[in-house]
């Protein structure tokens, strides 16, 4: 089995705590990607994906233009260390009911692994 290091997205992604979600979608679009984290100054402080603007922005009716991404973020941010086994990530994501993990070793973050991830190669 493989660890979840051969099959993250990386380099990671982010966006500013600030910014709006409208941004956040653009960027996300742009890269083709389904998941940011977000940075407060240095630090990565949440994530957000495709199922947060769905759920908390439009199920709740927000203006994307004027709802920042830290008021529907997901946090705190679930990482795994870069050798744990596909297998181990994907019953992680499983039990804690999320589909991107970050991927990091001590406090560098390293990458995103997705669902997407896991099918794709596997897991």
């Amino acid at each position: 089995m493989t660890p979840i290091r051969d099959c993250m997205t990386s380099p990671v992604i982010s966006v500013d705590a600030q910014a709006t979600i409208s941004t956040a979608a653009k960027l996300m679009c742009e890269k083709k990607i389904s998941a940011l984290l977000v940075k407060d100054g240095e630090d990565y402080v949440g994530i957000i994906t495709k199922t947060d603007f769905v759920k908390k922005v439009i199920a709740e009716d927000r203006d994307p233009k004027t709802t920042n991404v830290h008021s529907v973020m997901s946090k705190p941010i679930l990482s795994k260390n870069p050798y744990i086994l596909q297998s181990e990530a994907n019953e992680f994501m499983l039990r804690n009911k999320v589909k991107h993990l970050v991927v990091a070793q001590g406090k560098e973050i390293m990458g995103i692994l997705s669902t997407r991830d896991l099918v794709s190669r596997g897991g």
